[in-house]
């Protein structure tokens, strides 16, 4: 009790109205509860409204939307032809080549850098190979010197053959032949004692036979370097028979006997064997000889084929082309201190002035066809069915434009399909960024792509739905939706073009009083 008389104390206390403070207080607390009742009261006039309310909505026909049923795209002009020219090198501008504005053609000088040392090796990769070429021509001589003394070797060792047949032959049918036998193989040794030796005179029979037939072949009129050995080899075997042959022959008519005890004829027969033994061996030598020399300068020219430049593999072309390569690197450096514009077309931005020191890489110039334009845009995967080249499009401004390429995949940078535009309009400025805008494309003759603003459908958990109103009612039509396109989307089936349907169906239901409002 005496909790609840201290309360009330402290209240009267607060708002005493005999104080200035406790009026103020009072008057506040009055104020606020009536402004609160005021306001919270209830209008009879707003009740009957609420009961009595109708939303009103907009409609219009589905075909109405066709014309609005495209789509926007942002491209940037660009020419066709141009070249952003950049610096290779790094160094101080020395002089500027060109204006802003300027036409140019291609492999105009746009720009030098400081290039003294690189002028310097680029002179000194000039002499090395000057050197290296000079190098080459005296390996040359040296080649050719050897080609000459193959040849020589060559022609020395066709005569050695030629004169190895003409000496063997004399010796085979001068001399042999009145020793040996006569066309019916008798021996016409009168007055010499032969060994009886049936075997032996037998071999000697078949050695004359097959050597006659090997030294009565036509000698060859002429040989290359690489057949004239095959002759010396040939010609060898068959001096080698022949002489095969005479030791036979001086075996037959040899025995015992001490050289005092020969008869004459025996002599003579034995004197003309070793005169015909003689000149097989100075044969043999000769021809010896003739495959040395051919073998010698056949090494010598390989030798100085790899000094010169004409051989397969040659260190003289080895040494020149290092000293080319050396000096093409050389110009190569020196041409990267000196800008140039690699097509034809106008000076449109310049980086730079004289005195600038530019980096590696860095932006110098840019050069464009400005009468060559073309735009660049990029599209989604949903609005690529909108396309098609050839299909003309509308540019801002009432440009018209025609799409010349689609790429075929998406670009892995962008996530979007590039798409180029050209147009011959006079209008359009290289740089400039425009909009372009890509009607809604007929999928058959006569049958339009239907669509619908967004806001026109009303996605339930199984389906969309549209509305039309029927009597102030509205009526609720199910439909099979497809892609969406910008702020409208497709609608395959559920209603027809002529039908009109509510435009906005956010918070509407079906069965619904409405009024309609013109849109």
């Amino acid at each position: 009790m005496n909790t609840i008389l201290s309360v009330l104390k402290d209240f009267f206390r607060f708002f005493n109205i005999k104080t200035k403070k406790g009026l103020i207080r009072l008057l506040l607390v009055v104020a606020i509860i009536g402004a609160g009742t005021f306001f919270l009261k209830p209008s009879a006039d707003t009740e009957g409204d609420s009961v009595q309310q109708v939303r009103a909505v907009a409609t219009a026909t589905v075909g109405s939307f066709l014309d609005s049923a495209s789509t926007q795209l942002i491209g940037t002009v660009s020419s066709i032809d141009q070249a952003v020219i950049q610096s290779e090198s790094s160094g101080r501008v020395t002089s500027v080549e060109v204006t802003l504005g300027q036409t140019v053609f291609p492999g105009q000088i746009i720009a030098k850098l400081e290039n003294a040392n690189a002028y310097a090796s680029v002179l000194q990769a000039e002499g090395a190979y000057e050197g290296a070429l000079a190098a080459a021509q005296i390996s040359d001589v040296s080649a050719s010197d050897a080609e000459t003394n193959l040849t020589s070797a060559r022609n020395n060792a066709y005569a050695t053959y030629a004169s190895t047949y003409s000496t063997l032959r004399s010796i085979y049918q001068s001399d042999l032949d009145l020793i040996v036998a006569d066309p019916e193989n008798t021996f016409r040794t009168p007055g010499a004692s032969l060994r009886e030796t049936s075997k032996l005179i037998s071999e000697i029979d078949e050695q004359f036979e097959k050597i006659g037939l090997l030294v009565s072949t036509p000698i060859q009129t002429e040989a290359t370097i690489e057949s004239v050995s095959v002759l010396l080899t040939d010609a060898q075997t068959t001096s080698e028979q022949l002489m095969s042959l005479i030791n036979n022959l001086q075996f037959l008519i040899k025995d015992d006997k001490t050289s005092d005890a020969y008869g004459a004829t025996e002599l003579a027969y034995l004197s003309t064997l070793n005169t015909a033994q003689s000149q097989v061996d100075a044969v043999l030598l000769s021809l010896k000889t003739a495959e040395d020399r051919l073998s010698a300068a056949k090494a010598a020219l390989v030798k100085a084929q790899l000094g010169g430049t004409s051989g397969t593999v040659s260190a003289a072309n080895a040494q020149v082309k290092q000293a080319l390569g050396s000096l093409r690197a050389a110009q190569a450096n020196y041409n990267k201190t000196i800008l140039r514009s690699p097509i034809a077309g106008v000076v449109n931005s310049l980086d730079i002035q004289n005195g600038d020191f530019v980096s590696s890489f860095q932006t110098i110039a840019e050069v464009a066809n400005n009468d060559a334009l073309e735009i660049t845009t990029y599209v989604g995967q949903s609005d690529r069915t909108l396309l098609t080249t050839q299909q003309e499009v509308q540019i801002e401004g009432g440009i018209l434009g025609v799409i010349t390429t689609i790429a075929p995949a998406v670009n892995a940078a962008t996530g979007k399909i590039e798409v180029k535009i050209q147009s011959t309009s006079p209008d359009l400025v290289n740089g400039d960024t425009v909009t372009i805008t890509l009607q809604a494309q007929e999928e058959s003759a006569g049958n339009s792509v239907m669509q619908v603003p967004l806001t026109a459908v009303k996605f339930t958990a199984t389906a969309g739905v549209v509305y039309s109103v029927e009597d102030g009612v509205l009526v609720a039509h199910t439909v099979d939706v497809g892609s969406v396109r910008d702020v409208l989307i497709e609608i395959i089936s559920g209603i027809s073009s002529d039908m009109e349907i509510v435009v906005d169906a956010r918070g509407l239901n079906e069965g619904e009083r409405v009024t309609i409002v013109s849109n």
